[in-house]
């Protein structure tokens, strides 16, 4: 019987606890780190005494801490030192945030920025080469539209670059030029890593003040924990700085490619609760929006493509192998049907220790045959719900696939209905931040609305299922007795409001390990 008095108590709630033993409540009590009592006000009043910091939330929404499963935080850190360009309406507005952000740097800085979209401007044309060298002559400017596909750069930023109307495009890229073949600074696709990769990257210093302003927004936005996706060897190092410092205020699961695993195991092992290596990423394939995701037939518009495998099931098996021996989780990129059959099919070879858990990333085309097959395996899968809605109405999915796998294309009712468990992620800054907006785009699928999910089934994907995928659903994911006190209080019940509103829903206040964050 409990009899010490919580350190917090949260009364008057409408709390949904994602406990199938208990789906509501209007009270909870948490001693330190941990729930001790979740219950009605009656039930939860013996444990308050004079020190019990007790928050009376008068009807708000509490719901478990929301979990992001998938976010690059040191590229969202980066992405908060550019300017940002979405709220601009003619090209001049370009123009004059170029002028001023150029007055304050050095010539020898680069000027980048995102989130322009030449059909929300007066002018309803791409930016050109003119307009920014008009804004900034001297210095290198690279400005990333909206949809990420295509980025805007100057003459500078050429130079620096070494593209001239001579350079040949990559792969899939397209270097833009007008009628006497002169370039218009406007590159595409895989074209615009020609001029990204001479981009300068920012010092550890810049890049962890931005980081932590970036952590902050992940609290903001109502998130308690991520899964930190690694790209580059120095966020390693960055994350270690940031958790000496005391700027994680949320939990981190760190998920690092095979070659960084040894340096990622020896710096993350004493605070496991906040911060610990959750995974080991590993793609088998690309993506649909390149075509490089691997597929068995050819993509519909381009008959000789058939993407990209970058490793066969006897060496993938024992990739996955190596993994689980050294007790890591494997999580596994694979969009194209090949792709998932061929990681279903390594992991049906692998030796696997008991327990162990494999989660598959995207697994984004389906078929019958590999839905049986993802079911009967007990992999989760993770995805990202805008990505879900970008590849239908800005990558032409079902022109790509055709309607009959576009159809297969994440379909997470079907899923769902097989028993996989589905964990919810942003792509973050690839897509934005919104655990909410993810939900409402479950809620309102607009493509295939046959594979909508009901509010509960889209927030189980952002708690309870989500901390399934990294095999913590003992620990969180849940507002039941002996989990961490991790809760995320809404200014409205998501399955009250109307879908389309969902996203607009505010969160009010975050609280993690006891700890409450505004």
């Amino acid at each position: 019987m409990i009899c010490l008095p919580a350190d917090l108590a949260l009364i008057n709630a409408n709390i949904k606890t994602l406990n199938s033993n208990q789906p509501h409540a209007e009270a909870v009590a948490i001693i330190e780190n941990s729930i001790i009592k979740v219950g009605t006000n009656h039930e939860i009043a013996p444990l308050i005494d004079k020190n019990t910091h007790v928050i009376n939330l008068e009807g708000k929404t509490v719901v478990p801490g929301l979990i992001d499963t998938h976010i690059h935080v040191a590229d969202f850190g980066r992405c908060l030192l550019w300017i940002d360009l979405t709220q601009t309406k003619s090209i001049q507005d370009v123009i004059d945030l170029l002028r001023a952000k150029a007055d304050k740097l050095p010539p020898d800085r680069w000027i980048i920025g995102r989130g322009w979209n030449d059909k929300g401007l007066k002018e309803k044309r791409l930016l050109t080469i003119s307009d920014l060298d008009k804004a900034a002559p001297n210095t290198p400017v690279i400005l990333y539209h909206e949809t990420a596909y295509l980025c805007a750069v100057n003459t500078p930023a050429l130079s620096k670059s070494e593209v001239t109307n001579q350079t040949i495009a990559p792969n899939d890229g397209i270097i833009d030029k007008d009628a006497s073949g002169e370039l218009t600074g406007i590159l595409r696709g895989s074209a615009t890593n020609l001029v990204w990769q001479k981009v300068p990257e920012p010092s550890l210093d810049e890049l962890t003040a931005a980081t932590a302003i970036a952590c902050n927004k992940l609290t903001t936005a109502g998130l308690t924990s991520v899964h930190w996706i690694i790209l580059s060897e120095i966020e390693l190092t960055l994350i270690q700085r940031l958790h000496a410092e005391g700027k994680l205020p949320l939990r981190v699961n760190v998920i690092v490619p095979p070659e960084f695993l040894k340096k990622a195991a020896e710096l993350y092992s004493n605070d496991p609760s906040m911060l610990h290596l959750g995974g080991v990423f590993i793609a088998v394939d690309g993506y649909l929006d390149s075509k490089t995701a691997a597929m068995v037939e050819p993509y519909n518009d381009d008959p000789t493509n058939r993407g990209k495998l970058f490793f066969t099931e006897t060496t993938l098996a024992g990739l996955l192998e190596e993994v689980l021996a050294a007790a890591y989780l494997p999580v596994v990129h694979a969009m194209g049907d090949k792709a998932v059959a061929t990681v279903l099919n390594a992991i049906e070879q692998a030796s696997k220790p008991a327990g162990s858990r494999l989660r598959l990333e995207q697994a984004a085309i389906l078929n019958p045959a590999l839905l049986e097959q993802l079911s009967r395996s007990g992999v989760v899968v993770t995805v990202q719900p805008k990505v879900i809605t970008t590849e239908f109405n800005v990558w032409s999915a079902t022109q790509h696939l055709g309607e009959k796998r576009a159809k297969w294309l994440h379909p997470l009712k079907t899923l769902l209905e097989a028993g996989v468990k589905i964990g919810g992620g942003s792509d973050c800054p690839m897509e934005p931040l919104s655990p909410l907006l993810g939900m409402q785009e479950l809620v309102e699928r607009p493509c295939f609305m046959e594979q909508r999910l009901t509010v509960e089934q889209a927030l189980r994907m952002y708690t309870l299922d989500a901390a399934y995928t990294s095999g913590e659903e003992t620990l969180k994911g849940s507002i039941e007795e002996g989990k961490l006190a991790d809760f995320t209080i809404l200014s409205d019940d998501p399955e009250k409001v109307p879908s389309s509103q969902i996203k607009n829903i505010r969160v009010d206040m975050v609280i993690v390990g006891s700890k409450v964050l505004r």
